[in-house]
C-alpha cells in the first residue's frame, strides 16, 4: 500500500503551484498563496521530507537579498498508473508526478471480462514498476478511464456493448480489491480534460473544454482548473448536442475507418488506421468534409454555452489531422453593429501518447496529490 498521508488544502496549494510553476521559492509561495512565510517555511520542509519536493541549487530570485534554495517537484516522488480500457486493447502507462511517462505498455484484448482484464492490468503494472525501478510505496494509486458514460441507481459507467463486466457497480470497490491501490475510476473524455488541465492546455488556460475523438465523440469540461462533472457525472458528453439525424457525420475515428475501408485500405482497426493512415489521402479529404458541419455545431454550441477560453481537439485523433480538422471549422457568427462576440481559442493536445490512458494517471494526482 502507499505510504502517502492526507495532504491539507495548504499543502496540495503548494505542490499545485510548483507542478505548473517550478522553481519558486518560499517567499513566492507564500505570495501566490497568501500564506504566511513561516507557515510555507513550515510545510515546505514536510514535503521535503516526504521526498514530494525537492530544494534547486541556490540561485538569485531576486534582484537584491541572499541567494535562496528554489523548490520544485520531485520526479521521483510519487508515480500513477494510468489504464485506458478499449474494448479492442488495453493501454498502460507510468507518470511520475511531474507528467513525465517512465513507462508505457499497449497490448491488444482479446476479451473483455473483467477478471481477465485485471489480470493483465496487475501483470503489466508490475512490469512497468520494476523496469523503472519504482518503489511500492512511492505509488499512488491507479486511474483508470472507460468509453460510455454514468448511469444512476446504482452510479456505474455505463460501458459500451460487449464491455458488459466494466458496466457494473462497486468498480472501484473490486478493482481496489484484485490491485491493492486506490482507484479512481473516469470515462475517457473527462479523463484526457484532466490530463490536459494539469500537464497541458491548464497551464495557460484555467477554462476549457476538451473534445475527445476516438471510436466516439466525447469529452469534458474544466472550469477554473477543476474538472466539471455535472450533476450526473456526464458533463462533456458532446455528441448530446448532435440531432440524432446528423451523429453519423460525427467527428470520429470510427467513420474515418469506414472511409478507408470503402477506398480499398486493408485495416482491420483504428488502431492500425493511425498506425498506417495516409495524411493526404482521398478517404481523409472525404472526412474532413462531411464531419466540417456537425464539428462547426458542436463548437459553437460549446462557446455559446459554456464561453471557455479554448477547445481543444483530441483523444486519439492524430495532432496534424486534429489541425486540419480545426482549421476547417468556424464558429456559428451572429455579429451585431458589426462586431462578434469573442470565440475560444481551437488547438490540438500539447502532449502525445494515449490522451486517456494519460489522463488516468493525472486523476490520481488530482485526487491525492496536486
Amino acid at each position: 500500500m502507499p505510504s502517502f498521508r492526507s495532504l491539507s488544502a495548504n499543502e496540495r496549494a503548494i505542490l499545485s503551484l510548483l507542478q505548473r510553476h517550478s522553481p519558486l521559492s518560499r517567499a513566492e509561495l507564500a505570495r501566490r498563496t497568501s500564506l504566511a512565510i513561516p507557515t510555507v517555511s513550515r510545510l515546505c520542509d514536510q514535503l521535503l521530507r516526504e521526498k514530494l519536493v525537492e530544494a534547486d541549487t541556490k540561485v538569485m530570485m531576486g534582484s537584491r537579498g541572499q541567494p535562496s534554495l528554489p523548490l520544485s517537484l520531485n520526479a521521483d516522488g510519487a508515480f500513477a498508473f494510468g489504464i485506458a480500457v478499449r474494448a479492442e486493447e488495453l493501454s498502460v502507462v507510468l507518470l511520475d508526478i511531474t507528467g513525465q511517462e517512465r513507462g508505457r505498455a499497449v497490448e491488444p484484448l482479446s476479451e473483455t471480462a473483467l477478471d481477465a482484464v485485471t489480470q493483465r492490468i496487475a501483470a503489466l503494472t508490475t512490469q512497468l514498476a520494476s523496469a523503472g525501478s519504482i518503489a511500492p510505496d512511492r505509488v499512488a494509486g491507479i486511474g483508470v478511464a472507460l468509453p460510455g458514460f454514468f448511469v444512476t441507481d446504482p452510479l456505474r459507467i455505463n460501458a459500451p456493448l460487449g464491455m458488459d463486466d466494466w458496466a457494473v457497480d462497486a468498480l472501484e470497490v473490486k478493482l481496489h480489491a484484485a490491485l491493492g491501490l486506490p482507484i479512481s475510476i473516469e470515462n475517457d473524455g473527462s479523463a484526457a480534460a484532466m490530463g490536459e488541465c494539469i500537464y497541458g492546455a491548464g497551464r495557460e488556460h484555467d477554462d476549457f473544454a476538451y473534445l475527445y475523438i476516438d471510436k466516439g465523440l466525447g469529452g469534458g469540461l474544466i472550469r477554473n482548473s477543476a474538472l466539471q462533472r455535472g450533476a450526473h457525472g456526464n458533463a462533456g458528453e458532446f455528441t448530446g448536442l448532435i440531432p440524432p439525424e446528423q451523429r453519423s457525420l460525427r467527428p470520429t475515428l470510427t467513420l474515418l475507418l469506414k472511409y478507408a475501408i470503402d477506398d480499398g485500405e486493408s485495416y482491420q482497426s483504428i488502431a492500425e488506421l493511425l498506425e498506417g493512415y495516409t495524411p493526404d489521402a482521398p478517404y481523409v479529404e472525404r472526412w474532413l468534409a462531411d464531419v466540417r458541419p456537425v464539428t462547426e455545431l458542436v463548437v459553437s454550441a460549446i462557446a455559446s454555452i459554456f464561453d471557455p477560453k479554448a477547445i481543444i481537439f483530441g483523444g486519439r485523433i492524430p495532432s496534424p489531422l486534429a489541425t486540419r480538422l480545426i482549421e476547417s471549422c468556424n464558429y456559428y457568427s451572429v455579429p451585431v453593429r458589426g462586431r462578434d462576440r469573442p470565440f475560444p481559442e481551437a488547438g490540438g493536445p500539447t502532449f502525445r501518447g494515449d490522451a486517456a490512458a494519460f489522463g488516468a494517471a493525472a486523476l490520481v494526482f488530482d485526487r491525492f496529490l496536486v
